[in-house]
């Protein structure tokens, strides 16, 4: 019999796994920089759908969860709105080397880009954990 605690707990368990995965999708490019660091010349394409997955596929198994669960979400202060768009700048850091690459056909460096994208998503990312503790706080 299905009851309402199971639900819950299955809502609580694919939130579980949204963070899992997210976390995944990040340290997939340990082994990428890890291969850059001992001079190979690994496929940026070949971690990036993986990545991909990860982060994108785990943010949206968190957010189905978080509205099944029917919690409210957080009031967007200045702290908030700023690790957002640190974090959407740090996203869009790679729109010029998608551009340089796949349309121009120049050969481009991932590694001039990946310091400002993880400036910018680390540095939102730490933004919206000093929101969450501050918010605690309270």
């Amino acid at each position: 019999m299905v009851t309402e605690e199971k639900l819950i707990s299955n809502v609580v368990m694919r939130y579980r796994l949204g963070t899992i995965l997210i976390w995944v999708g990040v340290f997939t490019w340990a082994p990428f920089i890890f291969l850059k660091i001992i001079g190979e010349r690994p496929s940026f394409l070949l971690f990036l759908p993986f990545h991909l997955f990860g982060v994108i596929g785990g943010a949206r198994l968190r957010s189905m969860a978080r509205k099944e669960l029917g919690l409210i979400p957080n009031k967007k202060n200045y702290l908030t709105i700023a690790g957002n768009l640190m974090i959407f700048l740090g996203v869009l850091v790679w729109v010029p080397y998608l551009y340089l690459k796949l349309v121009v056909g120049q050969s481009v460096e991932v590694m001039n880009y990946l310091p400002y994208h993880l400036i910018g998503v680390l540095g939102g990312f730490c933004l919206q954990i000093l929101n969450y503790f501050i918010e605690r706080r309270r």
